[in-house]
């Protein structure tokens, strides 16, 4: 709490007189499950970009080797980074899109 009232008088040198106008992270929102919630979302995206760029380079191998083996597991990879991300639906959708070929 002290830190925060530290941190509002840098910040607004104007609202030292009157501390009920300065908002704290807990009144404007941001409280300990939000900044956990996003830390999990950029870790889901980064998995989901890491498996769209293997279903990209397992669709690459299926055009080389066995189309009939590799290629259903590349879709099947897309579809999971499709399900997993909402910050990469263009790269995944373009996994989709190769390995559907």
């Amino acid at each position: 709490m002290w830190l925060e009232r530290v941190a509002a008088d840098a910040i607004y040198p104007a609202a030292l007189g009157a501390r009920s106008a300065v908002q704290t992270p807990a009144q404007v929102g941001v409280g300990k499950g939000r900044l956990m919630e996003a830390a999990a979302h950029s870790s889901t995206d980064r998995v989901a970009g890491f498996l769209c760029a293997f279903s990209l380079a397992l669709s690459g191998i299926a055009l080389v080797r066995n189309p009939g083996l590799l290629a259903p597991v590349a879709v099947l990879v897309a579809l999971v980074a499709v399900r997993m991300t909402e910050a990469h639906r263009t790269l995944a959708a373009v996994a989709v899109a190769v390995s559907g070929l």
